[in-house]
């Protein structure tokens, strides 16, 4: 299978999953708190994903990085780079249009992975010095925890866990993500599909 194919499934698989959550929220648990204000300006520059639940787009993904910055036309760019397999593999680099739904106090992000479908991307808390910031859908189903830095410590991780299990997440589905080798296979931390050394 060629390069663009598997590129095409990867996109798929995520549609299908973010599709899944657009679906609304399990019965009884009411939308996804959005974070109270949000300074798109404070958003931008780089971001390391450092956790999230496990899903088949991401599986296999070492080294996860997300750059926002401002589009000439008032939107988001966003620029996804990772490599799969391991840290030897080469990076890729997606590039991505987000916008802001009006009158959500810049909490209610969309995402467009290709015209015409776009997905929502909801800022559930960040933080008053913007250095983690958590992403999720009224679903529950995908989650992530994003920093300015590559690896935060276990009581911020832990606050910040908690903060999606007072949202009716199920806070144990959440697994670090792997930014560094001597991550790989360690515990609680996501390493399917990456080669062990890599």
């Amino acid at each position: 299978m060629n390069t663009r194919n598997l590129a095409r499934r990867a996109v798929l698989a995520v549609v299908l999953a973010l599709l899944a959550g657009c679906m609304g929220a399990p019965s009884g648990m009411g939308q996804l708190p959005l974070a109270p204000a949000v300074n798109v300006e404070r958003m931008y520059g780089g971001w390391y994903i450092v956790a999230t639940i496990p899903n088949g787009f991401e599986k296999g993904m070492v080294g996860m990085y997300d750059e926002f910055s401002p589009r000439p036309d008032g939107d988001i760019r966003e620029d996804f780079y990772v490599r799969k397999g391991g840290f030897d593999a080469p990076r890729k680099h997606y590039q991505v249009h987000d916008w802001i739904r009006p009158g959500t106090n810049n909490a209610h992000w969309r995402v467009q992975l290709f015209w015409p479908v776009n997905l929502p991307f909801l800022i559930h808390y960040v933080d008053p010095d913007y250095r983690y910031a958590l992403f999720g859908e009224s679903n529950r189903k995908l989650g992530w925890i994003y920093a300015r830095t590559a690896i935060i410590d276990e009581p911020t991780y832990r606050g910040l866990l908690a903060r999606f299990a007072a949202a009716g997440y199920d806070a144990s589905q959440f697994r670090r993500t792997v930014q560094t080798r001597e991550q790989i296979g360690q515990p609680g931390f996501w390493s399917d599909g990456i080669k062990a050394g890599n």
